[in-house]
């Protein structure tokens, strides 16, 4: 009897022991399932959220696009206002170039008109070669070299534009 009861014990241990083990391993099989299921509903929200901010984005993709559609019809349009009226003036331009309407009638008021113009390109040079210092691309003795002979021909281009003044005043009074 007493070996019966050791087979009953050492039986009831046995299964006790498979019960506590297949419990574990149930409570673990459970617990790994809930937090997949937790992960595939927090998944499940994020797209759904996804979802929603896609179609979002494509409801402003398609008014973007009517926009792009419209302007471009826009430009199109005023393209061809643009070619038509280029086309139209270019004719008139010809007739009538600018450099001719502006060109000074005589010989004198030529002379001054050009004398102004190189008076002008002198000081534009002056002022470059005191930026070129300034940055340091040149040296002083360059510049000063430079700029010597710049305001030499000022000078003499002055001195003629104040004759060619005189000359002028000259013959209105006349």
């Amino acid at each position: 009897m007493q070996r019966e009861d050791t087979q009953e014990v050492i039986k009831s241990s046995m299964v006790s022991k498979i019960e506590h083990d297949l419990k574990q391993r149930y409570q673990i099989f459970i617990s790994r399932y809930e937090a997949e299921m937790t992960a595939v509903r927090q998944q499940e929200q994020e797209l759904l959220a996804g979802k929603d901010q896609i179609r979002e984005i494509l409801a402003n993709i398609e008014t973007e696009k009517t926009k792009i559609r419209d302007t471009i019809e826009l430009f199109k349009t005023k393209d061809g206002e643009l070619r038509e009226f280029l086309s139209q003036h270019e004719r008139a331009s010809e007739e009538d170039q600018v450099d001719q309407q502006i060109e000074p009638k005589t010989t004198l008021f030529k002379q001054y008109l050009n004398l102004c113009a190189e008076e002008s390109a002198l000081d534009d040079g002056i002022y470059y070669l005191a930026e070129a210092l300034r940055n340091g691309v040149i040296e002083i003795q360059v510049f000063l070299k430079h700029v010597r002979s710049l305001a030499r021909k000022k000078f003499m281009v002055r001195a003629l534009i104040n004759k060619v003044k005189e000359t002028i005043n000259k013959c209105e009074v006349k």
